[in-house]
């Protein structure tokens, strides 16, 4: 059995943000990171590491929109 590594997982977790932040779907999310494992890397991932990928995904889309709220708000304040 193989394991995913951390970049791996990080790889899958872009690939889920890149298809899930536009449409705020995330219903979908560990499917396609499930398939994106399989895909690219050749490896069934464990639930473990298709539901870290999903909250990093998610985290950053968090930070994400945090940092284009402060630029909202820096410009308004100019």
């Amino acid at each position: 059995m193989s394991y995913l590594t951390d970049d791996q997982i990080d790889q899958m977790a872009d690939a889920v943000m890149t298809s899930h932040f536009w449409n705020c779907d995330w219903n979908n999310a560990r499917r396609t990171a499930f398939e994106y494992s399989i895909d690219e890397f050749g490896i069934k991932p464990r639930k473990s590491a298709v539901l870290l990928a999903v909250k990093i995904a998610q985290a950053n889309c968090h930070a994400l929109n945090i940092s284009v709220a402060q630029k909202i708000a820096e410009e308004n304040e100019r």
